[in-house]
């Protein structure tokens, strides 16, 4: 692979870009961004949006309280070689909540094409020659999770073109620590809301959703502004923890509570024997049986006499002190009905929330139901962790569930649909910056 006349930086983006990257960020590394150390990727949660991960996974630490793994699948490139890009298989972000800030770790592990040399941990003397002329670590983010890196050495061209272009502000800052070498590509913001006022002055709009095969139908349920604006962005409904489009995830609001998530539990009488659970803690008919209500943390359901827990949190610091602890429903005998680890919870809620539009809406009834969208849109970023337990502890969030199971053609047919709601007064609250838009007409 040939050198091109652009810069240094500019060219290790174009061969990521060769290899599929549709984003290329870059953060200057000091001393402390080694192997043993691991590498620093910010003091907030910005950055879990930012890069590709797998499922948290949390474990106990002896000095540093609770901690996150996930998994990346990343890879190295050697950018002045034809080369294919070399799995670091053991790759990982961890996140310390207690701190809080996130890192990257087993990088070199198990990889023979890692840049071993540029990554060790320094001499005294290594660290004080050193102090001011930064490595540089280039990330290519690809479609599907994958990541490409490559480090530029110290007084590298690459890592002094960096270190010129952040000091004279010539590149985008992202996520605390990382910057931005864009590919003339538009924000996202300015696109999402480009789309949004082109829906706004389109007027009421007929309530349908796209099926399996992304082909727009009749809705007639009372839940249609959420599908009906997500076929307006070609959004076939999925439950994947993905945001929605372009980084975003899209919610409606009509001024009443806002769904954040409908995760389905992973242990208890739900999961095992989901009759038995409507037998329990439901209502039953001969051709219906249905599981509601609102459940907030430790209080008892009239309805379904279930009480909801945070078992394995810590109320006064807002943490997480268990990582085999989750949202528990429990009866009064301590059975567990159904439960939510916090592994599962903080994942969905990292992922898919760390970018939010929330749409307002009004419902029209004609010969089917209608929805005007906006004008009024807020943009929510950072989907702080600790906030969001902290809103779960204080039942600004609760759970409420929509379970049902209906006997069609002498066949019993589920429908699942957990709920984990918040006022509207409150969506704010959940976030680190928000932003309010009104939408204009031409």
């Amino acid at each position: 692979m040939s050198y091109s006349n652009s810069s240094p930086l500019e060219y290790a983006a174009e061969v990521m870009r060769r290899h599929g990257a549709k984003r290329v960020i870059f953060k200057l590394l000091a001393n402390n961004d080694n192997s043993k150390q691991q590498v620093y990727f910010g003091g907030d949660f910005d950055v879990l949006r930012l890069i590709p991960h797998g499922d948290l996974l949390g474990e106990p630490t002896k000095n540093r309280g609770l901690m996150f793994k996930a998994p990346l699948d990343l890879s190295w490139i050697d950018i002045y070689s034809d080369a294919p890009p070399a799995l670091a298989k053991n790759a990982q972000l961890i996140l310390y909540p207690k701190y809080p800030e996130v890192r990257m770790s087993g990088f070199l592990k198990g990889c023979l094409a890692a840049p071993s040399i540029l990554m060790q941990p320094p001499t005294a003397e290594q660290r004080a020659l050193r102090e001011h002329t930064p490595r540089c670590l280039v990330l290519g983010i690809c479609e599907g999770g994958k990541i490409l890196a490559y480090v530029g050495a110290w007084e590298s061209p690459l890592a002094i073109e960096a270190q010129s272009k952040i000091s004279k502000g010539h590149v985008k800052n992202i996520a605390t620590v990382f910057y931005e070498l864009e590919n003339q590509v538009e924000d996202s913001r300015v696109i999402l809301l480009r789309r949004l006022s082109e829906i706004y002055q389109m007027g009421p709009i007929r309530s349908g959703r796209l099926n399996k095969f992304g082909i727009l139908q009749e809705y007639q349920a009372r839940n249609g502004a959420g599908y009906t604006l997500e076929s307006l962005f070609n959004i076939i409904p999925n439950g994947r923890s993905e945001p929605d489009y372009l980084g975003w995830e899209l919610k409606c609001h009509g001024g009443g509570p806002v769904t954040l998530m409908t995760p389905e539990p992973e242990l208890g009488v739900y999961c095992d024997d989901l009759n038995r659970f409507f037998h329990l803690y439901g209502k039953e008919t001969a051709i219906r049986k249905d599981f509601t209500g609102k459940h907030q943390v430790n209080k008892c359901n009239d309805k379904t006499g279930l009480i909801l827990t945070m078992e394995g949190f810590d109320p006064e610091s807002y943490e997480v002190i268990d990582p085999a602890g989750g949202l528990v429903l429990r009866d009064t005998a301590g059975n567990i009905a159904a439960e939510w680890t916090f592994n599962k919870i903080l994942t969905h809620w990292s992922k898919k929330h760390a970018q939010t539009a929330y749409v307002s809406y009004q419902s029209i009834e004609r010969d089917i139901r209608y929805y005007q969208y906006g004008p009024e849109v807020l943009l929510c970023r950072g989907a702080g962790l600790k906030s969001f337990l902290e809103a779960m502890y204080s039942s600004a969030i609760y759970y409420d569930p929509g379970v049902k199971m209906e006997l069609i053609n002498e066949r019993w047919i589920a429908k699942k649909r957990n709920q984990f709601r918040v006022s509207w007064q409150h969506v704010e609250k959940l976030y680190e910056s928000s932003e309010r838009i009104v939408l204009g007409l031409d």
